[in-house]
């Protein structure tokens, strides 16, 4: 197995949680707060590296670049930010007319990001810093474009909305596939629209859309280390695992990719495709807030907090078998749940607090001495010959005189 198990600690971040990140090597993790401060953790030592007073409200969620220099903060004071995370200085800065749900570094491109708004369709920035490493404020160039300098500064700025599907207003999930290459769009009606981006750009066409289910669909996440596999959580309280490669290639026959930022949706699928699994808590009827897929190139195991109860459910993504419930502090409630890129160490929000699972730690104490024997169950000790005596009472006298004493040879 190599799955959490128990419950390992927490981190005290001296404020309330609200998401949590982590680079790519599992090394660093990335803790938003109610208060808009981002905590970055030294997650091998479990200490404070770095503080960013990043918003003034809360941090919706954060995003690592591939190379783990960058991070991409959101909030709910209509901000996006890029850090420089060694020197704690913004290099981007948007605003955006409402709160921003989420933000998302395309997986091969850190000039690309993926911005999720509440009440807006999903926007694709790209950007591109100056060869002195001076900062882009989006902000400040929407407003101020006459201050000639303030352009110099960017090569390059690119800005595209994804078109939404017709049968809604607006899409409420969307997310980059494992290497940047689509972006998966859902909405409320229960169907993902693919859209394929053209290398280096921001530029797309949309390929395909189809149906999961009749409800909306609450998150798309895909495999970290697999490339086909990816899964969404829909308001019907099913996790459906999907093979994306299975998806373009059924459409590839009959798609006609049409580009530009005016199209409205593209070819549907004939059949919609059948998920390769699905998860869900038949007997409670659970739904889930947050899921993830666990570390290593497989993605063997997936994991969904409950949305109900502070309660971590674990999954054999090929077998569909429930294999874990890791139950935290009742009366709190699953806020954000993460898997770490490599280890089987899963971090979780709940009630602000940052809880810590990991396996159980098995002390192997015939490392120390080589003769010890470890039990599975007690045993009655079988005590050897004279080993607990003090004094042998059976042992001869070495000095005693064998051939015997003149006293004794005189008696007859």
């Amino acid at each position: 197995q190599n799955y959490p198990e128990e419950f390992d600690g927490v981190l005290d971040c001296f404020a309330t949680a609200t998401s949590v990140a982590f680079n790519r090597r599992g090394s660093v993790l990335a803790v938003g707060c109610n208060d808009g401060l981002v905590f970055i953790w030294d997650f091998l030592t479990r200490g404070v590296a770095k503080m960013i007073t990043a918003h003034v409200l809360p941090v919706t969620s954060l995003s690592w670049s591939r190379n783990g220099k960058l991070l991409a903060t959101s909030s709910n004071d209509c901000y996006v930010y890029v850090w420089d995370v060694l020197k704690s200085q913004p290099i981007i800065r948007w605003h955006l007319n409402t709160c921003v749900s989420s933000v998302q570094f395309s997986p091969r491109n850190h000039h690309i990001l993926l911005i999720h708004s509440m009440k807006q369709p999903s926007h694709l920035v790209q950007y591109q810093i100056s060869p002195d490493g001076t900062g882009i404020d989006f902000f400040k160039i929407k407003i101020m474009n006459l201050v000639k300098h303030i352009f110099c500064l960017a090569k390059s700025i690119a800005h595209s909305k994804i078109p939404h599907d017709e049968e809604s207003e607006f899409d409420v999930v969307s997310s980059f596939d494992r290497r940047g290459e689509y972006v998966f769009s859902g909405n409320t009606k229960g169907r993902i629209q693919v859209i394929r981006l053209e290398k280096g750009s921001i530029n797309f066409s949309i390929v395909t859309s189809f149906r999961v289910s009749n409800t909306a669909i609450k998150q798309i996440e895909f495999a970290p280390k697999n490339k086909n596999i990816f899964l969404v959580n829909s308001a019907d309280r099913i996790i459906r695992v999907y093979d994306s490669a299975t998806i373009l290639t059924n459409d590839s026959a009959n798609t006609k990719g049409r580009k530009g930022n005016n199209v409205a949706a593209g070819n549907d699928f004939k059949l919609d495709p059948e998920p390769i699994q699905k998860l869900q808590d038949l007997v409670n009827r659970t739904t889930w807030k947050k899921c993830c897929f666990s570390g290593g190139t497989e993605s063997d195991y997936i994991c969904a907090g409950s949305s109900r109860q502070n309660s971590l459910y674990i999954w054999e993504r090929n077998v569909g078998t429930l294999l874990k419930i890791l139950h935290g502090t009742k009366g709190e409630v699953v806020c954000d749940v993460i898997w770490h890129p490599i280890r089987p160490v899963i971090v979780s929000i709940a009630s602000g607090v940052v809880s810590i699972w990991s396996q159980a730690q098995i002390e192997n104490w015939s490392a120390f001495a080589p003769d010890f024997k470890e039990l599975e169950e007690n045993i009655e000790y079988e005590e050897k010959e004279s080993e607990f005596d003090d004094y042998d009472e059976d042992k001869e006298d070495p000095n005693k005189d064998m051939g015997g004493t003149d006293e004794e040879d005189a008696v007859i």
